[in-house]
């Protein structure tokens, strides 16, 4: 990747899923996934010659100036997500995770899982979404690493689930890989607040009978499924 990331674009807001929702962050959201999920609410962001490139030193200059969701703002953001796209399949990902934990006492990764772990370290964190067979075909390639993933203590185990057919298969899944049940979260499939709440009420039953854990989607619920939050 040499001294360019390419991005799909850089913005502050607060996290909305995962163990970390509701903390100020900065986004970098870099372009480019082969993994295709039908429900994917940042196509923009699969095309890898798409997005644009920018220097490294730039983008933290730019990260640090992000208009915000709820507003520019001057407070602290003290996690950084890297998110995409599929930040795993970026040649110079641990270069950038590298500079982020110089910068940020949180950082997080979004992937599917399509690799194992980069890099383990005491304040980096990922958010681990591996897909169940409705969402790609794709799918068996994002838990070819699970158990790299489970050794992984600081990886959480994000499922997406959006009927009954995903839920079984979910729980196929956790009980295949052997992943523990603290590290699993689920989280509805959503993209409108209506939803969001119907499928939030049933996973939380759910996830009280297998002892889950439940992912909010706040993006969602606040702002609506648009770019930069």
């Amino acid at each position: 990747m040499g001294t360019t990331v390419r991005v799909s674009e850089v913005f502050r807001s607060l996290q909305g899923e995962g163990p970390s929702a509701g903390t100020p962050a900065v986004f970098v959201r870099l372009q480019g996934c082969s993994v295709g999920c039908r429900w994917c609410d940042t196509k923009y962001s699969w095309d890898a010659a798409g997005g644009r490139a920018i220097e490294r030193d730039e983008l933290w200059a730019e990260a640090a100036r992000a208009p915000g969701a709820a507003g520019s703002g001057s407070g602290e953001a003290p996690l950084l997500v890297i998110t995409g796209g599929e930040p795993l399949e970026h040649a110079g990902l641990l270069e950038l995770i590298a500079a982020g934990l110089e910068r940020f006492a949180r950082v997080e990764v979004e992937t599917s899982g399509v690799a194992p772990p980069p890099l383990s370290h005491p304040r980096l964190f990922y958010n681990l979404s591996p897909k169940l067979p409705s969402a790609t075909p794709l799918a068996a390639a994002t838990w070819a690493h699970a158990r790299a993933w489970i050794a992984e203590p600081r990886a959480t185990f994000k499922l997406v689930v959006g009927d009954e057919a995903d839920l079984a298969h979910a729980l196929e899944r956790i009980a295949e890989h052997g992943v523990p049940r603290a590290r699993v979260m689920l989280m509805p499939e959503a993209m409108t607040a209506e939803i969001l709440r119907e499928r939030s009420l049933w996973l939380a039953a759910v996830c009280a009978r297998e002892g889950l854990r439940l992912s909010p989607r706040l993006h969602i619920w606040l702002w609506g499924a648009r770019r930069g939050v």
